[in-house]
């Protein structure tokens, strides 16, 4: 059902609902480190913090490194989620720290410019930055630089897939191009309920699975990450909604890494799973959509529930599925 967009319980100030979703976020922080025995064995992850990817003073990233898991590691680029404009790599770091352990992964967790101040394309240049610094320079951390996974979650999912789609398809964005040039090679994506298309946020109001709440965020996001809520799709702005590329753009250049995520069914963007999954199928990229019944968004950090520990045991076996498929061959 369409909800006016005068309606009285939409006038929270954006610069409020931002600082309430920050700590709310800060909180579930330390419920994520609950997850799956990573609290319990973080003493055996080596934590490097604050390295610079990039130019801008934001661009930091920290580096989770196993001290039991076999070099080379495979790696996991992960990127935070927060609408663009929220949270941190200091948010996320039980996500990063369960990463590393469950999946053994060198996992590396960053910053990147946030919206209002920072807006399109400048966290999509900073995911693809991250990419290219990790491709450089996961070797000399023990990383597999041939066996890279992009993960992140909600908006953190949306800046995944780009990544994916920057190394897959020959893209006229600079940063993009640097991306397909790399040496490196993505084996894995995993944008998890992931926010999948930036523009025409009205969209939101055939959504079923999105309440009054979600339908204002829409709103939010576009404002603050393009400008404007009113913003439609175009070929310049195509990259805040990757989803698009896949249904528009074709056959990727190169082969596109698999695909793994999981969604609620009570979460906004479930649809753009559905979505996400239906481009996967049409394209013959190897996908596994996982739905989970009536959960809302960032389910997946209230780790005491049975469908976040579902969720956890699933994405930890695509990860040792995904490195164990494109391991190193063994020499004689």
């Amino acid at each position: 059902m369409a909800v006016a967009v005068d309606d009285p319980r939409f006038n929270l100030r954006p610069s409020f609902r931002r600082r309430a979703l920050n700590r709310t976020m800060k909180i579930a922080t330390a419920m994520t480190e609950q997850i799956s025995r990573a609290r319990l064995l973080r003493d055996n992850i080596e934590v490097i913090r604050n390295l610079s990817y990039g130019p801008h003073p934001f661009n930091k990233l920290d580096v989770y490194r196993p001290q039991f898991a076999a070099r080379p590691m495979p790696v996991l680029l992960y990127i935070h989620g927060g609408a663009f404009s929220l949270c941190s790599k200091d948010t996320h770091r039980g996500i990063a720290r369960a990463s590393a352990w469950g999946g053994q992964y060198l996992v590396f967790n960053i910053d990147y410019r946030l919206a209002p101040r920072f807006k399109f394309p400048c966290a999509h240049e900073d995911a693809c930055a991250a990419f290219n610094w990790v491709a450089e320079n996961c070797a000399s951390f023990g990383g597999d630089p041939q066996r890279i996974v992009v993960a992140g979650e909600s908006a953190g999912g949306n800046l995944a897939l780009s990544v994916a789609i920057a190394a897959s398809y020959k893209r006229p964005e600079s940063w993009a191009k640097k991306v397909y040039n790399a040496k490196a090679k993505i084996i894995g994506v995993k944008p998890i309920m992931p926010y999948l298309q930036v523009t025409n946020a009205a969209r939101q109001n055939n959504n079923p699975g999105a309440g009054w709440l979600a339908l204002r965020a829409a709103r939010d996001i576009a404002k603050a990450y393009l400008g404007s809520s009113l913003v439609q799709p175009s070929a310049l702005i195509m990259m805040a909604d990757p989803i698009r590329v896949l249904e528009e753009c074709g056959a990727p250049d190169k082969p596109f890494p698999a695909v793994f995520s999981g969604v609620g069914t009570w979460d906004l963007c479930c649809e753009d799973v559905q979505r996400l999954e239906a481009a996967c199928g049409r394209l013959g990229i190897p996908a596994e959509m996982h739905y989970y019944p009536r959960e809302i968004h960032a389910f997946h950090v209230f780790a005491w529930r049975e469908n976040s520990r579902l969720y956890w045991s699933k994405a930890f076996a695509f990860l040792r599925k995904t490195a164990a498929a494109h391991a190193p061959a063994l020499s004689v």
